[in-house]
């Protein structure tokens, strides 16, 4: 009778640690989320906390005077004609894991074959590189949570 008491106790004390350790939540890639303007550690995260002020969203002026004295371009971009501001990112270049951790878009490179793999439904664990600028235009690796799931387009 004590044999099967202790091992149900053993049973119940595994099984309520075991959200803890679950090889298949080990596995996902970390990542830094905005949470309370303070940024909280999702995982383990390969990349120091963002530079990118929690919650503090870069707004571009939507005039030539004060895109240039913020240190923006003024001009048109993409395919529309209508010129806008084109702001340059305190993080530009610095590895990310998230969209949110930048101040423009975190974006993968990736080669042909990563493409089509997640243009087929494929998703991938990959670092990305915050942008240089904000906004951006073209097709994109968007990397969140520690994925690229899609590609989005913006012109």
């Amino acid at each position: 009778m004590w044999r099967e008491w202790i091992l149900l106790v053993a049973l119940l004390a595994v099984s309520a640690f075991a959200p803890f350790h679950d090889p298949a939540r080990a596995a996902e890639p970390g990542y830094w989320s905005c949470s309370g303007g303070a940024w909280i550690a999702v995982g383990e995260p390969r990349t120091p906390a963002p530079i990118k002020v929690c919650g503090v969203e870069i707004v571009a002026p939507d005039d030539r005077a004060g895109c240039e004295q913020a240190g923006g371009r003024w001009g048109p971009v993409g395919i529309f004609p209508q010129p806008i501001c084109r702001l340059p990112t305190a993080d530009g270049g610095r590895p990310c894991a998230d969209d949110g951790e930048c101040q423009g878009r975190c974006l993968a490179t990736l080669s042909p074959a990563e493409r089509d793999q997640v243009q087929s439904g494929g998703r991938l664990s990959i670092l990305g590189a915050c942008t240089t600028v904000t906004p951006v235009f073209g097709c994109m690796a968007i990397v969140e949570k520690g994925y690229v799931a899609r590609i989005l387009c913006a012109d």
